[in-house]
């Protein structure tokens, strides 16, 4: 189980829920698991989160205002027939969820959430997603395993300290876009403040590893991957 859940700690999950008690509750719950969380009070508000984030994971209440679980599920799944989605429900909204499953959900779990049977869901979800292909093509010669979180250079592992991994697989999440400094800082160091130096450190060490050339700056804008391509 402990290396099912370390799987886990490599995803991103999205949490769907307008009610902020439960929202609260299950949020801290799923930052004990997950890399990333995070948080949606409606439909509407989390299919924008969904473009944006591109999580590994939907987790959706089905009753909600302006776009219940159901709507977004099919929203999702109009383009999109891969990222798992899981609604959350309670034993009134049966008849709901039962009318739901062919929309492509991946599964439900019951309310109030069980914390066995939410791991056992997740971690059976987790590998499905990881023994896709977890190795990508970064550029030519050089090959990320999100899985053992390696980086080879020309058949060699090159080291990364566990921030370069961080920032390296934000570029790849967002590989069609450029990343602005602050949304890397928000990213690395989301509770923490830190000084222009440390930031300019970490984001040199990265490129002097993987290539100068690989990283490249986008003036008045911030950062991005240059030739990307995937395996």
């Amino acid at each position: 189980m402990h290396e099912d859940l370390s799987i886990l700690k490599r995803l991103s999950i999205l949490l769907v829920e307008d009610n902020a008690i439960m929202r609260k509750e299950v949020s801290d719950m799923l930052r004990l698991f997950f890399r990333d969380v995070f948080i949606a009070e409606n439909g509407e508000s989390a299919f924008c989160c969904y473009e944006d984030e591109k999580p590994d994971i939907v987790l959706s209440d089905i009753k909600m205002p302006i776009m219940d679980g159901v709507a977004l599920a099919r929203k999702i799944r109009q383009n999109d027939f891969e990222t798992p989605i899981v609604l959350l429900s309670s034993y009134s909204d049966q008849n709901t969820l039962l009318s739901s499953l062919n929309t492509g959900v991946n599964g439900y779990l019951l309310k109030p959430l069980n914390l066995s049977d939410m791991l056992s869901l997740f971690t059976k979800l987790s590998k499905q997603i990881v023994l896709k292909d977890p190795v990508v093509t970064v550029c030519n010669g050089l090959l990320y395993n999100m899985l053992s979180e390696e980086l080879y250079k020309e058949g060699e592992m090159i080291h990364l300290g566990k921030k370069e991994k961080s920032l390296l697989k934000l570029f790849l999440k967002h590989k069609d876009s450029t990343l602005s400094k602050e949304e890397i800082i928000s990213s690395i160091w989301p509770l923490e403040e830190i000084s222009d130096s440390a930031f300019k450190n970490l984001l040199n060490r990265l490129r002097s590893k993987v290539g100068f050339e690989l990283i490249v700056s986008v003036k008045g804008s911030g950062w991005r991957l240059n030739n990307w391509e995937s395996k």
